[in-house]
């Protein structure tokens, strides 16, 4: 083989090594991942999260359903500047509307989450967001990773919270975004050790944390809830009492499609702890799973997988009784895999999937 022979053959290999990598560039990535990541050709852009909310503020897009939340131009006493939140429905928000949160319980009584009130810029950029603001306001740090998207197509940025293509995606064919269009991934952390219960409250049974233990340590078995999917593994789950206020709970396979909830076997399959703990003033009984337990099997979702554990909530003012719900952790981060947009971007995306702007 001549020198010009392989010369031409390397060439061409290389050549063909970069159309391929070229053309991952192009396909964007679907499914789990650990975390959320830009697509690609989207321009990291330097910006602090706050400057995000003013002017026109932040869009987020759903389908028919938009969110617009904005930002006093200045701020006011504490450094907070006011936030003004509007959308299409009481359900639709700009941020976090992913997790399901109707209320955080504090000093046993539940408050509702609703919008954001004020915004206080973080020194590294990053914001924190109050709602609830009266006195012990739930407080949530957001970062925004801002990305100039001009000229990118709109497509790849239509995505669900767990990152597959929205119903609306399609739709956008191959329309692209215009100049000056910005686009933003959120992760957000919660201040504060948080219980939360959810929009749709069900009942234990049990009045108070240590009957809630006592009533599935015997005989019958508490099924978590999980995410339905491939390779799902649900879990009736016993109480197992050890020291004052902790112990340990057996896993055993659930029989699903049933009413009440039942075991298909006497084998454990996994083990993990429980503990009563007070947090925020409120009693509730932590669950705690080993790395073989998937958090999707436990009622937690993917994007909180990091931040999220089931927890037994007892409420003492209001509806009384233990509710399921669960404990977020300080500082622990909740992904969201969605885009929101600048009024450029968000401008283009409801031309694009045929959305009215509201």
């Amino acid at each position: 083989m001549t020198i010009k022979t392989k010369l031409w053959i390397g060439l061409a290999a290389l050549v063909a090594s970069s159309t391929v990598l070229a053309q991952q560039e192009q396909v964007p990535s679907y499914g789990p991942l650990r975390q959320p990541a830009p697509v690609p050709g989207a321009k990291p852009v330097n910006q602090p999260a706050i400057e995000a909310l003013k002017g026109d503020g932040l869009f987020y897009i759903d389908g028919s359903r938009i969110a617009n939340l904005k930002a006093s131009a200045t701020p006011g006493q504490g450094n907070r500047h006011a936030l003004t939140e509007t959308s299409s429905d009481a359900k639709t928000g700009s941020v976090n509307g992913h997790i399901d949160v109707g209320s955080f319980v504090l000093n046993g009584e539940r408050r509702s989450a609703g919008r954001p009130n004020f915004a206080i810029p973080a020194p590294d950029g990053s914001m924190y967001l109050l709602y609830s603001a009266a006195d012990n306001p739930l407080r949530i740090a957001v970062t925004l990773q801002a990305f100039d998207v001009s000229d990118l197509p709109i497509q790849p940025f239509l995505r669900t919270p767990d990152n597959y293509p929205k119903q609306e995606a399609t739709r956008a064919g191959s329309a692209r975004f215009p100049a000056n269009s910005i686009a933003y991934l959120v992760t957000a952390r919660f201040v504060d050790d948080v219980l939360v219960l959810p929009s749709r409250e069900s009942f234990t049974g049990a009045t108070d944390t240590m009957q809630f233990v006592g009533n599935f340590s015997k005989q019958i078995p508490y099924c978590l809830a999980y995410e339905d999917r491939n390779g799902a593994r649900p879990y009736a789950m016993f109480f197992k009492p050890g020291a004052k206020g902790s112990g340990s709970v057996q896993l055993f396979p659930a029989k699903t499609g049933t009413l009440f909830c039942d075991r298909t076997s006497t084998e454990v399959v996994a083990e993990g702890q429980w503990e009563e703990k007070s947090i925020g003033g409120t009693k509730a009984v932590v669950l705690s799973f080993p790395a073989n337990v998937d958090p999707l099997d436990t009622g937690v979702s993917n994007v909180e997988r990091e931040s999220a554990r089931i927890a037994f909530i007892q409420p003492t003012k209001g509806t009384p009784g233990v509710r399921p719900g669960k404990v977020y952790e300080a500082g622990a981060r909740i992904y969201d895999y969605q885009y929101r947009f600048n009024k450029t971007a968000a401008d283009a995306v409801r031309q694009a999937i045929g959305v009215a702007a509201q």
